[in-house]
């Protein structure tokens, strides 16, 4: 079977004109202009079965491994809030993406855009938070980057995670496996999070 692959040559934005000529917030919201652009844009340009599964991680399988991989980027302010601060969301948020899918996460990527003029002390707070993080999930940060930004060009610190995980068992758990009658446990209010 031949996979369909768009002709990037002639490659034209296929995102439906509509009232907007320019990215707003709301297309990073996770509703339905989020979907659109995922789906209308992504999908379309990088077209492949894993990626059209949609989950929060692709599921792979590599020689006898099925692993899961994900990334993330954490964009929020303020950088420290209650309960918790930028970093630590950020390892939590890859951890939990992978656990998801029911793999037993292992290593993540940690990269940082950080703006000019963001404190030392902030930084330190926020990489060592990481550090613990990390620690408490039985991951490890194994590799990374930085890149300073000129001041004015960035919201203080930016961080993206990306994490792999083994999956050690056979089935498959993903939003598309679900069926009426499933049931589903939840650990708080639906949408608490």
């Amino acid at each position: 079977m031949t996979e369909k692959k768009p002709n990037l040559d002639s490659f034209s934005c296929p995102v439906p004109k509509s009232d907007y000529t320019n990215v707003q917030l709301s297309h990073g919201s996770g509703g339905k202009l989020s979907r659109d652009l995922v789906n209308e844009l992504f999908v379309e340009a990088f077209d492949n079965p894993i990626l059209r599964e949609l989950d929060d991680q692709a599921k792979l399988t590599v020689g006898e491994q099925r692993l899961a991989f994900t990334t993330d980027s954490y964009v929020v302010d303020p950088l420290f809030f209650p309960g918790g601060d930028i970093g630590e969301l950020a390892v939590n948020g890859t951890v939990n993406d992978l656990a998801m899918s029911g793999a037993r996460p292992l290593y993540l990527s940690a990269g940082f855009i950080i703006e000019e003029g963001l404190s030392f002390d902030d930084l330190c707070r926020v990489v060592l938070s990481m550090g613990r993080a990390a620690e408490q999930a039985g991951v490890q940060i194994v590799t990374g980057d930085t890149k300073v930004v000129n001041h004015g060009k960035a919201d203080r610190l930016f961080i993206n995670t990306a994490g792999i995980g083994l999956i050690e068992h056979s089935f498959t758990i993903g939003a598309n496996n679900l069926q009426p009658g499933d049931v589903l446990i939840v650990s708080g209010t639906i949408a608490d999070h």
